[in-house]
């Protein structure tokens, strides 16, 4: 992940008020997420490296009250962004979010993997910017939108397949994914040649997630080699590189994890693509947890699941749970699962909707339930419940009467 790459996430062209207390602790957010890549990233000159830091400190600067801002010089945002960030980010405006205790370093001193989506999920509008950066007009298309888009103007069986594909179809040869995508490659131009990615490469090869199928990555510690997928890691899939001389095939993996599985290396050619990081995060995660509560639940008595609603917009619910015992009230779960990295920025996103005009279930990831608290309190009053995949299954099994 380099320094460059972050320009086409961060910034987003487009004219707003000036900024609120939440804008302005977005854009310093932002701010210090570029600062880390700068960081971080070898490829990168070291006079561009000191312009760019420059930069990030003036916008960062800018987010503060003047005699705040006139405190912060580069030593402490420097030293600032190898720990918590509450020492650099401005006060929040509303209820405690976690970004005062949230390090963007892990223990063995890269950027962690969820800085790109924390960039994508707080953008910085380009007004808060054009002063301080110069590469505001930088292109920052939302993929995700555009998935959405296109997924609306599908028909209710398109729809459907196409939420099927993303579960099963992330990345692999060119000739496999067009002839599983068939009629609906041409509108979907969301993937692109992993060997433009060298972050998932090994000796020229690359290694699917045996859960997502999506390029896991690669992470030099040293005199290891660590391969694990951003999403699945918390769930123990994750190995390690064989020690020994490299050899004609792609290199031995060992699990170090429960579920890392045996996998297979793959060329990193022009000839094997990939979806893209914002579809695979807002598109394939949420199809993946949808698909697991399927799986889980499809069989219980007095319980149907229905899958893609095809008659709705496709960002309002994607999972109907029926619960219908005899001599019970029925009951009903509509579910949206969610995949982002920041609950702040995702409860911001729902807020912006109109209320759902029934009771909606937000689902987030089992690592996340530690923060299915504050979400709910941000969006108290709007008849939506807020709880992981876990609790939502344990939920439902109590309601048909299995215990476990």
């Amino acid at each position: 992940m380099t320094y460059f790459a972050f320009l086409d996430i961060c910034v987003r062209v487009a004219v707003k008020d000036p900024p609120d207390a939440r804008s302005r602790r977005d854009q310093a957010l932002t701010a210090c997420c570029m600062a880390a890549a700068a960081e971080s990233d070898p490829l990168l000159p070291p006079a561009r490296r000191a312009a760019a830091l420059m930069d990030c400190l003036a916008v960062l600067r800018a987010a503060h009250p003047p005699e705040r801002a006139a405190q912060i010089g580069m030593g402490e945002f420097r030293r600032g962004l190898r720990g918590p960030l509450g020492g650099l980010l401005p006060p929040a405006s509303e209820t405690a979010d976690r970004f005062d205790a949230l390090e963007l370093f892990d223990a063995d001193g890269l950027v962690r993997d969820a800085v790109q989506d924390l960039c994508r999920e707080h953008l910085v509008p380009h007004v808060a910017l054009q002063r301080h950066w110069s590469w505001a007009r930088v292109r920052a298309e939302q993929e995700e939108r555009r998935l959405y888009e296109i997924l609306r103007r599908l028909s209710p069986e398109e729809y459907r397949l196409a939420r099927a594909l993303l579960g099963k179809h992330t990345a692999g040869p060119v000739r496999r994914l067009r002839r599983a995508w068939d009629r609906l490659w041409m509108r979907f131009d969301f993937f692109e040649a992993i060997s433009d990615w060298p972050w998932c490469q090994l000796d020229g090869w690359w290694y699917p997630c045996p859960q997502c199928h999506w390029p896991m990555r690669v992470a030099q510690h040293a005199a290891t080699v660590d391969v694990r997928c951003e999403a699945h890691a918390a769930r123990g899939v994750h190995y390690r590189r064989t020690p020994g001389p490299a050899g004609a095939g792609p290199p031995e993996l060992v699990s170090t994890g429960k579920k890392a599985t045996s996998v297979q290396g793959l060329p990193a050619s022009t000839e094997h693509l990939a979806l893209v990081r914002p579809v695979w995060r807002y598109g394939v995660l949420p199809t993946l947890m949808e698909l697991d509560l399927r799986d889980e639940l499809r069989d219980l008595p007095h319980v149907r699941v229905e899958m893609w609603p095809g008659e709705l917009r496709p960002d309002e619910y994607d999972l109907h749970i029926t619960v219908a015992v005899p001599g019970r009230r029925i009951q009903n779960f509509r579910v949206d699962a969610k995949a982002w990295e920041s609950v702040v920025a995702l409860g911001n996103a729902l807020m912006e909707r109109e209320p759902p005009p029934y009771p909606l279930t937000i689902v987030l990831p089992d690592h996340q339930d530690h923060e299915r608290h504050y979400l709910a309190a941000r969006l108290r009053g709007r008849r939506i419940t807020v709880t992981t995949l876990s609790r939502l299954v344990r939920r439902v099994k109590k309601a048909c009467g299995v215990s476990r």
